[in-house]
This record gives structure tokens, C-alpha cells and sequence, in this order.
């Protein structure tokens, strides 16, 4: 988006403010005595934020080459390249407040929100003078829900364009609950109701009521946000319904609101005026800093690092492979005429579906795993109709003794299937557990939405720790990287295990991971190299997140590890090798789905 209002000498200086975010890179020329923008130009920078810097100040010479300009950078991935350009940097938060400070005689807080990051401003009056200062801030850390990127997720789950969101949400008439906190698990909250039939519209719209309750409730953490409250950034300038669901939860008058006329060029305006107080610094001519940019190329990234491959041999790998070697369970045939007495255990997953069928000797004669597909009840329900007409056609029949729920959909399945019994997930795993490793001290299960942790003590469960609002590093963050990089959910290992030259993606949440992976394929990373990173990367993100241990002697000496996640030979290996110590893990995979489903 470009917009111009030239009308310039050669001898008349400019302020220019560039603001480099997450995902966009704006620049604006402002006339410093009247303070009006006269050119800007907003895009999106696709992770190639230098680039997107040079074509910027590139396409502003052609419009004024000759016009003296002094230049400020700001935002999140500024200060690099006002390094390169030699001009100052301000801090995007000051740059927003100096911006404010100048278009408004008052105001009460301000919400910004960018591509990956969330804002709120708290401002005050200067006790004697009156004048208008920051009396605090608060912006999200180590997750991006919330923001444009958890817009653009959205988006692309209801198959609709970004720019057609907020049409869309225009029409919605009903919202429903939708987390905000986390991509993954919105998604996992949409899919079942667009099976149901839910309208896209209320969709989006609830989309839109999930931002501003994660906003509010994650930024404000209890402080009152006073009135006028302004309200900036990309999402919410383009996505003028947003603003209305933010004025609904905050009880705002139309007074109370204030859009500046470029909601989206306010920290990039911030900076331009900043250089009129803040900064002594020469001008050029818009040319001469092209010329300064020309021979600019984007490098690697000074702190972009390799990690060394999974195997440093052949005979490594074929040592960890038999030792990890597992083999499906194969469907125990009757004998015709033979009533199968049996115990059916469910397990209903964030994701996934599972049960297992063991004789009155607990040996096991069936299993079952599918995804829900967002009806975990069907699923389950066409899995056991199958699994009878089997018995049938086999001249046998098959009684169930008695059933057991556990889960995500303990009570639900519990009460669908009339079961016996049912128990927390946790005393599951350890029941399983003791059956098959009697002295495991510490249990690792990572599912597709959730990991746990459970240190154990002679049987007994000892501690416990759970993830929380982040789904990063569970299984439906790798299948959704996996979806992206075209790489089939079965094939992740072989293809992280293919990879020399592996990526160090580090711990971090779904949407600040994909920018980091679009870093290290522009320097150059193949395929299974993210995939080796993003392996490793859970692994890591348990030890960051949620088992936050000290010491790694503290899991004991009889580690077992369980779970969909861990079927994936790789993200085995990261756990070995993060531990420098071997895991257990059962020799058995559920290998069944029902015909309909395959």
C-alpha cells in the first residue's frame, strides 16, 4: 500500500520513520512544521525485513531524490539495519507514545496490535504541568495469540482470504467460545463446530471475540484501562469489526474510541517525529541513502546456528533403530464359534482416538488409533461397529466384561458408552506403566495438544506437571510444520534423520516458530533440515516450558517415554540425546482404523 502527497522543493527537509515489525515494514515522510504524513508505504516483508528496508527507502528516492531527509528506525526487527544505515533507533513503544503525544490532547491507554506482537499503553497526567506520559506498558512474550498471525491462521482454517476476514466476520450473528491463547487450539475449537455446520461468519467473529479476550485479559493483568482508549496496528486497521468487538468488551462509547487516521503509520510516524527532540543527526537526500542501502545483502544471520546431524554413522543409527525397533499389534483371530471375553480401554485424546482390547489374561487381542477429525464420538462409534462385524465374520462373538474411559473425553465417552470406569489421564499412564516397567522413575507423554509429565516413586506417582496455554511441541505442532514443508506425518523421522546440516530452531510458540523457520530458509536450510530443528525443538520446549528441571539426575534412572508424539523416532532420539541417557520406550504401536476412515 502506497500513498503519496508530494508537493516538495529541494531544499525542504524531511522526517522519515521507518518501522520494521514481524511482518510488515512501513515508512512515512512527514512535513516536521505541519506534521502531516506526505508519503507512505506499507507491505508485508516475508522474513526478508533488510530487503523490504532497501525497497522501501528505494521507491521513496524515486519519488523525491533530491529532498534533503533525516531517517529513524524502529520496531522489532530495526535495530540491525539502522545499524547498517547509520541512523538512530528508537524503541517502538517510545516511538508509539512520542505519536500520540502529538495527535491527541488525551489519552487514556492504547492497544496495538502487529503481526506477531500485542501492545497496551497506559498513559497519565504529569501531577503540576499535565502533560501526557507513559505510566506503563505491557506486551505478550513467548506467544503470539492474539495478533494478525493468529488472524491469518484463522483464515486460512475457514479457507478465506485475509483481506476477506473482516467482511466475513461483518455477517457473523453468533460467537462462540474459541480459545485465544494459542493457533493450535483455536483450530482444534473451529473444527468441530464447522463439522457441526457452524456458519464461517460467526467463525470469524468469534475469531475476533478470542483476540480481544486474550488482549485484555494477557496485557491489562488487572491495571484499568482508562478512557479514550487509541487503537493502532495492522489488524486493527484493516479489521475495523475487531475495533467494534473491543468497544463491546470494554464498554466504550464512540467517544471513547480513538482510531488515528493511519492507525497502521503510528510507531512509524512516532519515529519520524522523534528525530525532531530526541536525535541531532545529518540529512541526505533520500538517493544518497538508496546509494548507502544499494550493495546491501541480506547475510545469514549472526546468530543463525547448526546443529550436527542425528547419527554421526551408520552403525549409530542402526544401534538406536533395533533398540527402538516396534511392531503393531496384529488383530488376535478367533476361533469359529468362540466367545471372546474382553476388557475395552479408551483413551480420547485431544487429537486422536484410541482403544485397547485385552483378554481376561490382559493379553492384548485389538487396538485402535484414528484422528477425531473433530468427532471423536463417530470416530469411536464406527471403530467398535467395525470391531464386532470382525467377530462376526470370524464365526465368533465378542463380549465386553467391562470398559474403561480416560482422556480429554473421559466423562463424555465414559457416559456415551455406558463404561464401567474411568480416570484421569495421569493414573493411566501410570498403570500402564507398572505393567510393563516396574521401576520407571519418570513418565514423559506428549500427545497432539498436551504433554505431562509424571516423576514416579516404587508405583507411586510422586509429582506431576502439565503444559498449559501452549501447545508448542506436541504433536500437532510438528504435523502442522510437517503439512507446510509438504513432508507426510510418517516420514517426519526419515526425513529429519536425512538431514546434515540441521537447524537450531530453539523453544517457541507456533506462530514465532514459523518466523524463524522462514529465517533459515532464506539462509538457505532445506526441508530436512527444519524438520531435524523442529525434533529437537519439543524436546526442548519440555525442559523450557514445563519440566523445568535443575538437575536432569532428578527424572531418575528408568525414564519412559508415551504418546502419539513419541511413535516419531526422531523426536526419541532428541530426548535421548538431550538427556545424554537411553529411554524406554513399549515395543508395541497401535496399528487398526476402521475401513472408513482409512
Amino acid at each position: 500500500m502506497i500513498s503519496r502527497n508530494l508537493r516538495l522543493s529541494s531544499d525542504q527537509e524531511l522526517l522519515v520513520g521507518i518501522d520494521v515489525g514481524s511482518t510488515t515494514t512501513k515508512i512515512v515522510a512527514v512535513d516536521p512544521e505541519q506534521g502531516t504524513i506526505l508519503y507512505s508505504n506499507y507491505r508485508r516483508h516475508h522474513a526478508k525485513q533488510l530487503k523490504s528496508v532497501v525497497r522501501a527507502v528505494e521507491e521513496f528516492a524515486r519519488e523525491c531524490p533530491d529532498v534533503p531527509v533525516r531517517i529513524a528506525l524502529t520496531g522489532s526487527g530495526a535495530k540491525p539495519v539502522a545499524k547498517k544505515m547509520d541512523v538512530p533507533f528508537v524503541q517502538e513503544v517510545a516511538a508509539n507514545a512520542i505519536a500520540l503525544q502529538d495527535k491527541y490532547e488525551s489519552v487514556g491507554s492504547a492497544i496495538e496490535l502487529g503481526g506477531q506482537d500485542a501492545k497496551m499503553i497506559f498513559f497519565r497526567r504529569e501531577e503540576g504541568t499535565g502533560a501526557l506520559q507513559v505510566a506503563d506498558m505491557r506486551m505478550n512474550g513467548s506467544c503470539a495469540g492474539g495478533t494478525g498471525a493468529f488472524i491469518d491462521e484463522i483464515a486460512s482454517v475457514l479457507k478465506v482470504s485475509v483481506e476477506d476476514f473482516n467482511a466475513l466476520a461483518e455477517q457473523g450473528t453468533c460467537v462462540y467460545d474459541i480459545s485465544g491463547r494459542c493457533g493450535v487450539y483455536a483450530k482444534t475449537d473451529i473444527q468441530p463446530l464447522l463439522n457441526q455446520g457452524v456458519a464461517k461468519s460467526d467463525l470469524a467473529l468469534s475469531a475476533f471475540h478470542a483476540i480481544a479476550k486474550q488482549t485484555i485479559g494477557g496485557l491489562a493483568q488487572g491495571l484499568e484501562i482508562e478512557k479514550p482508549v487509541a487503537f493502532e496496528g495492522g489488524p486493527l486497521t484493516f479489521n475495523p469489526v475487531l475495533v467494534r468487538v473491543f468497544a463491546e468488551r470494554l464498554d466504550l462509547s464512540p467517544e471513547d474510541i480513538l482510531r488515528p487516521e493511519h492507525p497502521e503509520l503510528m510507531v512509524a510516524y512516532g519515529a519520524a517525529i522523534s528525530l525532531k527532540t530526541m536525535f541531532e543527526t545529518k540529512s541526505r537526500t533520500a538517493s544518497e541513502y538508496a546509494q548507502l542501502l544499494q550493495n546491501a545483502k541480506e547475510e545469514k544471520d549472526a546468530d543463525s546456528k547448526e546443529a550436527r546431524p542425528f547419527f554421526a554413522s551408520k552403525e549409530e543409527e542402526e544401534i538406536f533403530r533395533r533398540r527402538h525397533a516396534t511392531k503393531p499389534v496384529e488383530w488376535k483371530q478367533p476361533e469359529p464359534g468362540e466367545t471372546v471375553r474382553a476388557y475395552l480401554g479408551i483413551d480420547s485424546g485431544s487429537t486422536t482416538t484410541k482403544f485397547v482390547l485385552i483378554g481376561e489374561d490382559e493379553e492384548i487381542l485389538g487396538s485402535f488409533y484414528a484422528p477425531n477429525e473433530g468427532e471423536p464420538l463417530m470416530v469411536a462409534k464406527r471403530a467398535l461397529i467395525e470391531m464386532r462385524e470382525r467377530y462376526k465374520k470370524a464365526g465368533a462373538r465378542l463380549e465386553i466384561i467391562a470398559a474403561g474411559t480416560t482422556g480429554y473425553g473421559e466423562q463424555l465417552f465414559a457416559k456415551a458408552f455406558q463404561a464401567e470406569y474411568h480416570t484421569v489421564e495421569t493414573v493411566a499412564h501410570a498403570r500402564a506403566v507398572q505393567k510393563y516397567v516396574s521401576d520407571a522413575t519418570f513418565i514423559l507423554d506428549i500427545g497432539g495438544q498436551d504433554m505431562k509429565a509424571i516423576w514416579m516413586d516404587n508405583g507411586v506417582i510422586t509429582n506431576i506437571l502439565v503444559n498449559e496455554a501452549c501447545s508448542s511441541g506436541c504433536g500437532s505442532f510438528l504435523e502442522n510444520f510437517a503439512s507446510t514443508l509438504q513432508i507426510p506425518s510418517k516420514q517426519i523421522a526419515e526425513v529429519a534423520f536425512s538431514s546434515r546440516h540441521p537447524a537450531v530452531l530453539g523453544s517457541r510458540c507456533t506462530v514465532f516458530m514459523n518466523s524463524s523457520i522462514i529465517t533459515e530458509q532464506r539462509n538457505g536450510r532445506q526441508p530436512e533440515d527444519i524438520m531435524a530443528g523442529l525434533c529437537r525443538s519439543i524436546i526442548e520446549n519440555v525442559f523450557t516450558k514445563v519440566v523445568r528441571i535443575s538437575n536432569r539426575d532428578s527424572l531418575g534412572d528408568r525414564i519412559v517415554v508415551q504418546g502419539g508424539t513419541f511413535e516419531n523416532d526422531a523426536v526419541v532420539r532428541a530426548m535421548e540425546e538431550y538427556l545424554g541417557r537411553e529411554v524406554f520406550r513399549r515395543r508395541i504401536r497401535a496399528s487398526w482404523e476402521p475401513s472408513e476412515l482409512r
